[in-house]
């Protein structure tokens, strides 16, 4: 008995792993019947799209993001197969092949595809949102894998968007063409009489001098004869009504323009292919495709915008310097732009003669090149050479050139620049200072948002870019002193963007102490002032009475982390405790975390903001 009751435990512990493994399963197969039932006689044949593929789709358990996956994958499908289809019998027809199987497939398409088509546009755009929204629906691994599917779908649906039109047409076409049909012979065969002779069969592909195929039935009466002829078959038009449209519009234009004009089309043409290659080639992020065009495309303008690509991908620096040795005046600047980007310390050299070209754009991206290798001997030219030329735009690259140094002697310069009088060269100021990225210079981008309402909106911009401790403290700050909607939001979406979740600390006394413990006699570990910011970390279990002015306040002390003010600190951060009643607490909440939007809340206040939708009206819990 004892042993029965074990195997029965064993067993139903068995079942109950077995349906575990079973419920956890995070993915499933995709076939074309998934699409619809009618296609299953295609499925695993030469026609499916899946027969050389094994489909396999994540499964969320996410209601939105399982139905938006399974419906792109109808819509991929579908297209595929209407690809498929219009290849095949196209290829038939050329042959002379039927093209039954395929027209019974095309009547199934043409029902479904106009409503995939008109879909298309939309599931792009849910697939990006999906893309962007991943991160807050899901945690660990899943993450990745979602992220991946989302990513697949989206570049599968890019692709097939500008075809879809062309394969719907090509559907169309194949179910309109007669010749697709089955017909019966139009000319029944002559039936011979007894008592005549046969018929003589004339064969052209032996005597080429004689007429194609005639049958004639000879009497001896001549002006009896019989002539059947079977006239040639007439070539069949085939391929996209648009191609054929193109194509004699194309021919009428030959016969119209004159030969200059046609080689200005033509070479306009090459100019746009050219540039429709760079902008592939570059997002695929392949550089050594990019590299080939800037070493031999024949236009100068192609070659240009294959070196910026170069630049932006960050590649290709040795294709660039020989562009930079070889290459005419229209590339060189370009290249010099996008060694700029790449700023090696390998293309110093290159970064040095720039400064002495006769262009001011190259001399411009060449200070800045020099920054970027950060190398001694190109500071020096910065100091005395760049910030010291009469032009805007290499006053400009040389600032942001000396900023990659990060050097605290810098920031000065800085400040100083800021109160000039060009717009140029204090966006440029501006931007050095977001590059420099020290608490000193985050500061001084702080107060030109706060003091300079031209210039604020550029100074959060380039906050944001830093992602610091310190910039989301700056941000907070930025947040709480000013009032203007446009400007209030934009921090919101920054602080989103960056996800600065959680509870941060404003400072409400204007003198005080950070201390190392929750105690009034602890030691101080940073001075703290008005208006201050910090990350709220915990807090204490217990309450402790502390008297603040003549009162006696019983509430708990906050563990924070804050900026250190002390001189010659270790770390530019400190952490310690603070009082309750000397702070104010904000906390900003991710998307989707309380209802459907971020927050930016004032917990003791009892204030907040809904940074994408400030109007709404949310009551948020008030702490005592």
């Amino acid at each position: 008995m004892f042993q029965k009751g074990q195997d029965i435990i064993w067993k139903g512990s068995l079942w109950v792993l077995l349906l575990f493994f079973f419920s956890c399963s995070t993915s499933k197969p995709f076939q074309l019947t998934d699409v619809s039932p009618k296609y299953r006689e295609y499925q695993g044949s030469d026609l499916d799209p899946h027969k050389t593929k094994d489909v396999v789709i994540p499964v969320t358990n996410n209601r939105k993001y399982d139905s938006f996956i399974e419906e792109a994958h109808r819509t991929i499908a579908l297209l595929e197969f209407g690809e498929n289809i219009a290849l095949r019998a196209d290829s038939k027809k050329t042959v002379g092949e039927a093209v039954d199987k395929e027209m019974q497939a095309a009547a199934y398409l043409e029902e479904d595809l106009p409503n995939v088509i008109t879909r298309l546009p939309e599931l792009i755009q849910t697939n990006q949102s999906l893309i962007d929204s991943t991160p807050n629906d899901f945690d660990g691994p899943i993450i990745g894998r979602v992220s991946r599917e989302l990513g697949v779908i989206l570049e599968s649906l890019q692709q097939y968007s500008p075809k879809a039109i062309g394969i719907q047409n090509a559907i169309r076409n194949l179910r309109s063409d007669s010749n697709n049909y089955n017909q019966g012979r139009d000319i029944a065969e002559p039936e011979t009489k007894t008592g005549t002779e046969d018929p003589i069969l004339i064969n052209t592909d032996t005597q080429t001098s004689k007429k194609p195929e005639k049958i004639t039935v000879k009497k001896e009466d001549s002006s009896n004869k019989i002539s059947i002829k079977r006239l040639n078959r007439k070539s069949k038009v085939t391929g996209k009504a648009t191609e054929q449209i193109n194509e004699m519009v194309k021919k009428e234009e030959e016969e119209v323009l004159s030969d200059e004009e046609k080689k200005d089309k033509e070479y306009t043409e090459q100019i746009r292919n050219g540039l429709v290659q760079v902008f592939r080639w570059e997002y695929y992020r392949k550089p050594k495709n990019l590299e080939k065009i800037l070493a031999t495309h024949p236009i100068p303008r192609v070659r240009s915008a294959a070196a910026l690509a170069l630049g932006r991908l960050k590649a290709g620096r040795v294709t660039l310097q020989s562009a930079i040795d070889k290459d005419g005046y229209q590339v060189r600047p370009a290249a010099y732009k996008a060694l700029s980007d790449i700023g090696d310390k390998r293309s110093l050299s290159y970064f040095i003669a720039g400064t002495k070209a006769e262009d001011p754009e190259v001399i411009a991206v060449s200070f800045e090149g020099l920054g970027k290798t950060k190398d001694p001997a190109g500071r020096e030219l910065i100091l005395t050479q760049g910030i010291a030329s009469e032009y805007v735009v290499i006053v400009s690259g040389a600032l942001r050139g000396l900023a990659y140094h990060k050097l605290d002697a810098d920031v000065e310069i800085f400040a100083k620049f800021l109160k000039s009088p060009e717009q140029e060269i204090r966006e440029a100021a501006i931007e050095a200072l977001a590059i420099h990225g020290s608490r000193e210079s985050l500061r001084i981008l702080e107060r030109v948002a706060a003091e300079e309402p031209t210039l604020t909106m550029m100074a959060i911009d380039e906050i944001s870019k830093n992602p610091s401790l310190s910039a989301t403290f700056a941000l907070i700050r930025l947040n709480e002193s000013l009032t203007d909607e446009k400007f209030t939001k934009r921090i919101g979406e920054a602080l989103l963007r960056r996800k600065a979740f959680g509870k941060y600390a404003i400072i409400l006394v204007e003198d005080d102490y950070l201390r190392s413990e929750p105690n009034e006699r602890s030691i101080p570990l940073s001075y703290i002032k008005n208006k201050e910011i910090g990350l709220i970390l915990s807090e204490t279990k217990k309450e402790f009475a502390v008297r603040i002015g003549e009162d006696i306040v019983t509430d708990k002390y906050i563990q924070m982390k804050m900026e250190s003010t002390l001189p010659g600190a270790r770390s530019a951060f400190v952490t310690g405790w603070v009082f309750y009643p000397k702070i104010d607490i904000i906390e900003v909440k991710q998307l989707g975390s309380d209802g459907n939007s971020g927050k930016y809340s004032q917990l003791k206040k009892g204030k907040h903001k809904n940074l994408f939708n400030p109007i709404e009206e949310i009551k948020v819990p008030r702490k005592e």
